[in-house]
């Protein structure tokens, strides 16, 4: 019973670690493509 609960722990935790990696990694990307089109930026040295 302890060790099921341990692997459904385990598991849910490294579902979430991965989500939270993803979304960080997404949202990295995402912010350099608008950093990219972003007209003001493109005027400035």
């Amino acid at each position: 019973m302890k060790s099921g609960m341990l692997i459904v722990g385990f598991v849910i935790f490294s579902v979430y670690i991965f989500g939270l990696l993803y979304m960080i990694n997404y949202a990295n990307k995402s912010q350099d493509e608008d950093m990219k089109n972003d007209p003001e930026l493109k005027n400035r040295k």
